[in-house]
């Protein structure tokens, strides 16, 4: 599946959760917070879609997903970043 599509629906999964991104060209590493109550992720658009993705699975493999729908290979590639973030 192309790198691209796996990136907007990660886009909308994370707009489901009430969160913000926002997208910029600069020097910074994408990432997320929290800004005034507000749940916000900053995404650099200088980086290639499969660094964003991997960004966003980061992200959501540290969140309490078990409530909503992701689809399966989704699903996998977060819990694959979960794995990862746990060994480390």
């Amino acid at each position: 599946m192309r790198q691209k599509t796996i990136y907007n629906e990660l886009k909308e999964i994370f707009k489901k959760l009430n969160y913000k991104i926002i997208q910029d060209n600069g020097n910074f590493k994408s990432g997320y917070c929290i800004l005034e109550d507000k749940k916000t992720i900053v995404m650099n658009k200088n980086n290639p879609f499969e660094s964003r993705v991997n960004s966003l699975c980061m992200i959501l493999s540290s969140i309490n997903t078990s409530k909503i729908y992701l689809k399966p290979y989704i699903r996998d590639i977060v819990d694959s970043k979960k794995q990862m973030r746990l060994r480390k």
